[in-house]
């Protein structure tokens, strides 16, 4: 499709006249009238009607408007981003990420690059690492943010490990396992578990029950409201911890747990300026909240 020939049939549509439409694009009316023709003749449609009332779209030619509309709309979109890459501005970028990670960071990634490219539009699929990774193949989207348990080695892309966050058993306030200091695995394994993936959790065997949810938040929703355990970011929960709502459990024989978080692309891709700007604001959180 020739760009510069769909802009003038919708200009012949907007305008009801070949003469203003000619004026309108900065061409004589013959040329305008040639370039029609063309079109016409290439696909075997008439897209106008020409009468004492004006010049009216045919049914072809509405169908050909409204699509040329569309695909000027979007070579415009793709001009003007293009315009930007060269001051590192990005149009939009599409993001994917593992369930801690939205909860967790999503709201100042997104607050942070809004603020820096207003302009910018943000597309975002929030499902476990591994169900993302077609999406990241496909390229529609053009990174994934996750745990490093959540994100095995794939053919055809390359993991940037971005830092560490540190994770524990967590409970409501008020439950009863903070009644007795230092717990086992055995006390564990006695309430059900809560998580993101349908796995073990933090080896304990879910004999008592599990609630998976992909939602870090209908998670912490459900924890404040059962006694479930659930292995989760103190940096997450911070103000639910300092309010006493989750209490943070003391496993006897558990050593201090991290969880490294990675960024999973395709190898050899140039990244966009947003998806740079991505990868610096979660260091930097990162760096924060593990100091």
């Amino acid at each position: 499709m020739d760009l510069t020939r769909l802009r003038h049939i919708v200009a012949v549509a907007r305008n009801q006249s070949f003469s203003r439409a000619a004026e309108e694009e900065g061409i004589t009316q013959p040329a305008l009238s040639r370039s029609i023709a063309a079109f016409e003749q290439r696909h075997g449609v008439t897209l106008f009607d020409r009468g004492r009332g004006g010049v009216h779209a045919t049914a072809a030619g509405l169908h050909v408007v409204e699509q040329a509309k569309r695909l000027l709309d979007a070579a415009g979109d793709l001009e003007r981003s293009l315009k930007r890459y060269p001051l590192g501005e990005p149009g939009q970028v599409a993001i994917g990420l593992g369930p801690l990670m939205a909860g967790l960071f999503l709201p100042r990634i997104a607050s942070s690059l809004l603020r820096t490219w207003p302009a910018i539009r943000i597309r975002t699929q929030v499902r476990v690492p591994d169900q993302l990774v077609a999406e990241l193949l496909n390229d529609r989207i053009e990174m994934i943010l996750g745990n490093d348990w959540n994100l095995g080695r794939v053919p055809g892309t390359e993991i940037e490990r971005l830092g560490r966050i540190r994770v524990a058993c967590m409970v409501r306030g008020g439950h009863p396992l903070t009644g007795k200091g230092a717990v086992t695995m055995a006390d564990l394994e006695a309430y059900p578990v809560a998580s993101a993936v349908d796995m073990p959790t933090g080896g304990m065997s879910g004999d008592a029950g599990s609630f998976i949810c992909d939602n870090f938040h209908v998670l912490r929703e459900t924890v404040l409201r059962s006694d479930c355990v659930w292995i989760s970011s103190p940096t997450f929960l911070a103000d639910d911890l300092r309010e006493g709502r989750i209490v943070q459990l003391d496993v006897a024989g558990s050593p201090q747990a991290h969880g490294e978080i990675c960024l999973i692309v395709r190898r050899g891709r140039t990244r966009s300026p947003a998806a740079v700007a991505v990868a610096e604001e979660v260091r930097a959180l990162l760096d924060k909240a593990d100091a």
